[in-house]
C-alpha cells in the first residue's frame, strides 16, 4: 500500500506547483523517491535500475546543451517504460526544454511531470516525500498488528507486546473507535493522520473499511475527556461520519475494546444511526453479530410465516408497522395510539390479533421477547413491511 502521487501534491511543500502534463497519472502510487539528474545510458532498462513505483526529481540541467530534444525524450522514456510514477522538475529558466512534442508524450502515457517553480534543496522535498511513504508502510504494518490482537488467541502479555510494538507510550486505560466516513479533502485525511501520528498516547490506523483510534490515558477520566475531544476533531474533518466506540478498558483487553468498536459501529451502521457507544446489554447489538447467518433469516421468515396463517396479505403490513410502533413504545398503548393517530383499543386489537396469530395469548414475556427480536430483525435484514 502506496500514497498516491496526487496525494503528496496536497502537502503544503507543494502548494505552488503545476502539473505540466500526465494529470491523468497522478493516481500511480509512490514507491520511493530518487533524484535523476543525469542522462540515461543505452541499457538502463535492461538492467533494470529504474523501478515501478519510482518518483523522480531533476533540475533537467543535464539537457541545457543538446541540439534538440532527443536525449531527453529517451529519458522520458526510459521512466514511462520501467512503470515509474511520475517527475518532479525543479527550475525556474530551463522549462524551454520539455517541447509540446515531450509533454504530448507524457500525456499520452498518463506520466505525470509536475513543475516545483521554488528551487527547495533536494533533502527537503525527499525528506517529505519519504515521511509520507514511511507513514503508508507504518500504517499497513500496525493494521496487521491490530487484527493480531482482534483475531488471534493471544495471552496478555502477548497482546501487550503486539500493542507496544505499535506505540510503545501506551498508557494504561484504553477506549477504541472506530470510524467510516469521507474526508472534507485529501488535506484533511492528512491532517487527521499527522495529528494522531504525532500523539504521545494514542493510536491511528487506516483500513480499507475506514480508521481506527485507540486512546489510552493514564486514568478512565482523562479517556473519557479525550473521546469527546477525538469525536469533535472527527467531525471537523469528515463529512457524515458514522462512528462506534467501546467502553474504557485495561491496556491488556485492548483486543476487547478494539471488538465492541467495530460492533458498536456495524450497529451504528444498521440503525442509520451517527455515533454509538458499545452496550453489553442491547440486543440489537447482539443481533448485529448474527445478521449474515441463516438463523436470522430463519427466525424473521418463520415470525412472518406464523402471521400469514392468521392475518390476510391486505392487512398484515398495517398489523406489523403496529406491532414495530408498539415495540418502539416499550410496549405502551396510549402512546402507540397517539403515533398512530389510531384508537387505543383499534392498538389492542391489533397487537392481540399478532400475539394470538403466534399462539402467544398465555406467554405475555415469550411474545414481547419474539416480537422484539422480529422488529430489529427486520431492521437488520433490510426487509421491506
Amino acid at each position: 500500500m502506496n500514497i498516491e502521487f496526487g496525494t503528496l501534491l496536497k502537502d503544503k511543500l507543494f502548494a505552488h506547483s503545476r502539473v505540466l502534463a500526465g494529470e491523468a497519472g497522478l493516481c500511480r502510487r509512490v514507491k520511493r523517491i530518487s533524484v535523476f539528474d543525469c542522462p540515461c545510458v543505452p541499457d538502463i532498462l535492461e538492467r533494470k535500475i529504474l523501478c515501478e513505483g519510482d518518483l523522480f526529481i531533476t533540475c533537467l540541467e543535464q539537457f541545457r546543451n543538446e541540439p534538440d530534444d532527443r536525449e531527453l525524450r529517451f529519458y522520458l522514456e526510459c521512466q514511462i517504460h520501467s512503470g515509474a510514477t511520475g517527475l518532479l522538475v525543479i527550475t525556474g529558466d530551463r522549462l524551454e526544454l520539455l517541447t509540446p512534442s515531450l509533454l504530448k508524450l507524457c500525456d499520452e502515457n498518463h506520466f505525470p511531470v509536475v513543475l516545483i517553480p521554488e528551487e527547495y534543496p533536494y533533502t527537503v522535498l525527499i525528506d517529505t516525500v519519504h515521511s509520507y511513504i514511511t507513514f503508508d508502510t507504518y500504517n499497513t504494518i500496525n493494521k496487521l498488528r491490530l487484527d493480531k490482537i482482534m483475531y488471534e488467541n493471544l495471552s496478555d502479555a502477548a497482546r501487550s507486546e503486539v500493542l507496544y510494538s505499535i506505540k510503545p507510550t501506551v498508557k494504561q486505560y484504553v477506549r477504541a473507535i472506530f470510524i467510516q466516513g469521507d474526508f472534507n479533502s485529501d488535506i484533511a485525511q492528512l491532517e487527521l493522520q499527522n495529528y494522531y501520528l504525532n500523539r504521545e498516547n494514542d493510536i491511528f490506523v487506516r483500513t480499507e473499511r475506514g480508521m481506527i483510534i485507540l486512546l489510552s490515558e493514564e486514568n478512565k477520566d482523562k479517556v473519557s475527556s479525550s473521546l469527546e475531544a477525538c469525536l469533535v476533531r472527527i467531525k471537523e474533518f469528515l463529512d457524515n461520519p458514522v462512528i462506534g466506540y467501546s467502553r474504557i478498558f485495561p491496556r491488556k483487553d485492548c483486543g476487547k475494546a478494539l471488538e465492541e468498536a467495530r460492533l458498536a459501529l456495524e450497529t451504528a451502521k444498521a440503525m442509520n444511526m451517527t455515533i454509538r457507544t458499545y452496550d453489553a446489554l442491547s440486543s440489537i447489538q447482539l443481533l448485529t453479530t448474527i445478521k449474515d447467518t441463516q438463523e436470522a433469516e430463519d427466525y424473521y421468515d418463520a415470525y412472518l410465516t406464523a402471521l400469514r396463517e392468521k392475518i390476510t396479505e391486505e392487512n398484515l403490513p398495517e398489523m406489523i408497522l403496529t406491532i414495530e410502533n408498539y415495540v418502539a413504545n416499550s410496549g405502551d398503548f396510549k402512546r402507540t395510539a397517539e403515533m398512530m393517530n389510531q384508537h387505543v383499543n383499534t392498538i389492542r386489537y391489533r397487537v392481540n390479533r399478532v400475539k394470538s396469530a403466534l399462539n402467544m395469548e398465555n406467554d405475555t414475556i415469550k411474545f414481547n421477547e419474539t416480537i422484539a427480536i422480529a422488529v430489529k430483525l427486520r431492521i437488520l435484514l433490510n426487509r421491506i413491511i
